[in-house]
């Protein structure tokens, strides 16, 4: 029976605390009522296998639960696993020193995006795991030890980097992921707070993954150096099965790119039938995809797709060519006409980096205009640890703030702007979304209004 440092009888089950940071960006600015607020997908599926192992969990969503030190008090546990992206790392880091402070017996296991490229982050004395490859898998190998000990003797297991006894770190190998065999999430949190999970004006909004990895090439992309840089895709059954289980009208089907074989998405629209499963569905897809397969949009209307986000990134092809994007600005152009044509909502992702004119804003504001582009979001160009482009860049940041990372503040200096004309610029054209979305704005009016009698 697994265990923690401490003796612990064999015959009870180890208490292991899930856990999801808190960190506000302007897309959650006002908690679980603002723009989007996501279940902790990554932590069902970790609940999932505690159950599986015959231990007991308890998740702590950031987004939705009080105090983290009363949960640690209150739920002792005995293996606290934190996971999170790079905004949250220092934060992180916080809840690891609480948990030693709370319950030093307890073991720290840290996972996530950002621990998979970035070890040396959590390297720290308050530490004892990080999961670097494997995901759930190795997060199940780990559990299925027979003791957790005081020398924390981890040599063999793949996946993770440990602290010796001496306090060094050690880097195993790395682990294998096998999408087919991945378990059920168990979804009992989500259920129970189904009403704090939404996108934008759909109400309460489910999270499906379909796929892992992504096989394009993108410049700035971060998430196709994830899982090893391999694209893996799960069965379509296994996936509409899954879906057929969720008591959720709308589904985000969070693949970095869903619309990736025309076979595939005939499959899964044939398995939604005959399951019998009715779901509303937002997607990821590229614009190449959408442009050059118009004939199945009918398609993916018929089997619920009412939202497609898509990552325009620029509007003319240097841009496009410099994010390294293979698509061009006719197909950007095509894509959000063809959408709009067929009663699909588009989500345009665009990005500002450093070299943007006061023209680049004026020129995409028209553009988003003569398109009738209703939904988007315009990042700020943010280079992330572990891509190829940080360390090019690195002694150009304006901060070394990781909470800074989330694609609505500066990060690197505007060659051809004042800062301050930069993010007004950006702001500016978020404004103008409002206007240009009147659901969008009801939605915010609404939000506001429930934090503000909630303050």
């Amino acid at each position: 029976m697994f265990s923690s440092r401490s003796a612990k009888s064999s015959s009870e089950p180890a208490r292991i605390l899930l856990v999801r940071p808190k960190y506000s960006t302007g897309l959650t600015r006002f908690g679980s009522s603002g723009f989007i607020s996501t279940e902790p997908l990554e932590l069902e599926y970790l609940a999932a296998v505690v159950t599986e192992s015959g231990h007991q969990y308890h998740i702590w969503d950031g987004q939705v639960d009080g105090s983290f030190a009363r949960a640690c008090r209150t739920f002792q546990p005995d293996l606290v696993a934190i996971t999170g992206y790079y905004p949250a790392r220092d934060q992180m880091l916080i809840y690891a020193h609480t948990v030693r402070q709370l319950r030093p017996e307890a073991v720290v296991l840290i996972g996530g995006v950002h621990a998979e490229l970035n070890l040396a982050d959590f390297q720290r004395p308050e530490v004892d795991l990080i999961v670097h490859s494997g995901g759930v898998f190795t997060f199940q190998n780990i559990l299925a030890k027979k003791r957790i000990n005081k020398q924390r003797d981890w040599p063999e297991l793949a996946g993770i980097s440990w602290q010796d006894d001496q306090g060094r770190w050690q880097e195993n190998p790395k682990a294998d992921f096998n999408p087919t065999a991945l378990p059920r999430p168990d979804r009992s949190y989500f259920h129970s707070h189904k009403k704090r999970f939404s996108w934008l004006y759909h109400g309460p909004t489910a999270l499906v993954k379909t796929g892992f990895g992504c096989p394009y090439t993108c410049s700035f992309c971060y998430c196709r150096l994830l899982n090893n840089g391999i694209y893996q895709a799960r069965e379509v059954e296994d996936v509409v099965a899954e879906i057929g289980t969720i008591n959720c009208s709308v589904i985000w089907l969070i693949d970095d790119t869903f619309l990736l074989d025309i076979q595939r998405l005939q499959r899964f629209a044939a398995e939604l039938m005959r399951q019998e499963i009715k779901r509303k569905f937002i997607i990821y897809g590229r614009a190449d995809f959408v442009s050059e397969h118009p004939d199945i949009l009918p398609l993916l209307r018929e089997m619920g797709v009412i939202e497609v986000i898509v990552g325009l990134e620029a509007i003319d092809d240097r841009g496009l060519q410099e994010f390294n994007k293979q698509v061009s600005a006719e197909q950007n152009r095509h894509c959000v006409s063809l959408l709009r044509q067929h009663n699909i909502g588009c989500v345009g992702l665009f990005i500002m980096d450093q070299q943007a004119t006061a023209t680049d804003f004026s020129r995409l504001d028209r553009w988003i205009k003569e398109v009738e582009l209703t939904t988007y979001t315009i990042s700020v160009f943010s280079p992330f640890p572990g891509t190829e482009e940080y360390p090019a860049l690195a002694d150009q940041l304006l901060t070394t703030n990781c909470r800074k990372w989330d694609l609505l503040h500066l990060v690197l200096p505007p060659l051809y702007l004042s800062r301050l004309g930069f993010m007004g610029r950006i702001w500016w054209l978020h404004g103008k979304l409002l206007w240009r979305n009147h659901k969008l704005r009801w939605h915010l009016l609404t939000a506001a209004l429930k934090f503000w009698k909630q303050s």
